[in-house]
């Protein structure tokens, strides 16, 4: 398995100068904990897409494969003032020179307990959709997610997305930033883009209406959304209680 890694946003609400990707917690950096994880279940390759901050991801490239042994591709992407999904179809090259038949796919500035990840990999093992999306019930253990920034997901009784967004009023699942995708989804995004429409979940959209896009639920874990300064403290505190 092979995993794309966005860090292309600008960081208008966590501005530390660097990448949020490149955030240091308990002396080691977003990215670098996501290589560890992921390989740790199995993934082989790894493409970051860089935007905002390139030059310092770059600089930081030589670093993260040397720590980790691992094979990894950083691809620039000079849009990065558009949303999130043209930042997922500037990796369409690496995953079709790699022919690569899908891939996982998160977010530079998510953190995830390791056995959320694991559980996600096995879980998604038989991909028969388009997508899959990790998503996880709202309730006490993620207490701590901003609940005006999470994107939220309504699925129905067979995991199917039926609706997702920030600001859908009926939801029974939160985002949780972590696909499995298969290589067909770059159609799908070049569908959206000819809408001028740019965001994973609007292309997430298109997938459900043709039932593509199902739901995968991992409970029982811990995981965060780095997004602001409050999230970069919460993620403290949950450290700092061992739960990530």
């Amino acid at each position: 398995m092979n995993l794309v890694i966005l860090a292309a946003g600008k960081n208008t609400r966590l501005d530390t100068g660097i990448p949020k990707s490149l955030v240091t917690l308990n002396g080691e950096t977003l990215m670098s904990r996501h290589i560890r994880v992921f390989k740790k279940h199995g993934v082989k390759k790894f493409c970051i897409i860089s935007g905002y901050g390139s030059e310092k991801l770059q600089e930081a490239l030589p670093k993260l494969k040397k720590t980790h042994d691992a094979d990894i591709t950083i691809l620039h992407n000079d849009r990065f003032d558009l949303e999130n999904g043209f930042s997922v179809f500037r990796a369409k090259e690496w995953v079709e020179e790699n022919e690569m038949g899908d891939f996982f796919l998160t977010m530079g500035d998510h953190i995830f307990d390791p056995e959320f990840v694991g559980e996600f990999v096995k879980k998604s093992d038989a991909l028969e959709n388009v997508l899959q999306l990790a998503v996880d019930m709202p309730g006490e253990s993620n207490s701590h997610i901003d609940i005006d920034d999470v994107t939220k997901v309504q699925v129905d009784e067979n995991g199917f997305i039926d609706s997702i967004g920030k600001t859908i009023e009926k939801y029974n699942r939160y985002d949780t930033g972590l696909f499995r995708l298969k290589s067909e989804v770059f159609d799908v995004f070049q569908k959206s883009f000819d809408q001028k429409e740019y965001t994973i979940s609007e292309s997430v959209s298109k997938l459900m209406a043709g039932r593509q896009a199902k739901s995968v639920l991992v409970e029982g874990y811990t995981w965060n959304d780095v997004d602001n300064p409050d999230d970069l403290q919460s993620t403290i505190k949950l450290m700092d209680q061992d739960r990530l």
